[in-house]
């Protein structure tokens, strides 16, 4: 079990953990974040996660004190020091200690870094078993672009979906467009073998294993297209499957009460699964 954590300069066992009690991210979820796979000495698309943390933090204008370089360092020694070959971390980093005020204007916290191993079992060579879901109105705040903490509407979603059995919730936008689950990117591949997942339009997260999976697939010849798709469009889709840097891709057998081919697991989403694995 992982059990040293990094709180703000500090290695530290879990159990001594602790941020202030007016940390920014506490206060407001004024804090971004990034999750990351680690498999052997080997991160899953690393330098896509860290580029986009430092693209969330200039998105909130947090002046971040540490380098890309140093926060590798950090990375990989809590990883030795956890002593752990299969797994994940969660980096944040919040806006910092300061008196409870909405406003951050001329404010000059000190950003605090903190990040959690955890230790998982090696399920990349398992047999994939594909899932159900269900659809949401989407109710969050009109900027799911930036990877912030502020997640209790996709916190909501998610728990919605569990309890009714369901492994996701995915956001249905006003007019009928699927935009993404509450904690994945979604998928679907129509009757005319094109794959198909929403395009980077501010209304979604540009998912790091999204943007991996659309280059393999590319490289080997699939037909992938960045567009907009309604509800119906998935429910009739020959496949549909989620990608996200803890579930890989992962195929969805049933939405609401539609069966997705038959409830059988396409092909395709194996091989994309695959391909992405064959290429670390």
């Amino acid at each position: 079990m992982a059990n040293i954590s990094y709180v703000d300069g500090i290695y530290c066992n879990n159990q001594n953990a602790a941020i202030h009690i007016n940390d920014r991210g506490y206060h407001f979820g004024d804090a971004v974040y990034e999750v990351i796979l680690f498999n052997n000495g080997v991160f899953y698309d690393y330098d896509g996660h860290i580029n986009r943390l430092f693209n969330s933090l200039k998105s909130i204008d947090i002046k971040f004190h540490l380098s890309q370089q140093q926060l590798k360092i950090i990375i990989k020694n809590l990883f030795k020091l956890n002593r752990v070959n299969f797994g994940s971390i969660y980096i944040q980093v919040s806006r910092g200690v300061a008196d409870r005020n909405h406003s951050y204007f001329n404010l000059n916290s000190k950003p605090v870094l903190t990040m959690i191993i955890s230790k998982k079992k090696n399920n990349i060579h398992d047999y994939v078993k594909g899932v159900k879901a269900i659809t949401i109105s989407d109710n969050r705040w009109s900027r799911p672009d930036i990877k912030t903490t502020q997640l209790l509407p996709n916190v909501m979603a998610k728990t919605f979906a569990n309890k009714k059995n369901a492994y996701e919730g995915i956001f249905i936008d006003h007019e009928g467009y699927v935009t993404e689950g509450s904690s994945s990117n979604i998928w679907i591949i129509n009757n005319n073998e094109e794959i198909l997942t929403r395009e980077i339009d501010g209304k979604i997260l540009s998912g790091i294993t999204r943007k991996t999976i659309t280059k393999f697939a590319k490289n080997n010849n699939y037909k992938i297209l960045e567009k907009k798709f309604t509800k119906d469009e998935m429910l009739e889709a020959k496949e549909v499957f989620l990608t996200s840097a803890s579930s890989f891709v992962k195929p969805i057998v049933k939405i609401d009460n539609v069966k997705i081919n038959n409830g059988v697991i396409g092909k395709n989403s194996i091989e994309l699964r695959n391909l992405y694995f064959q290429n670390f």
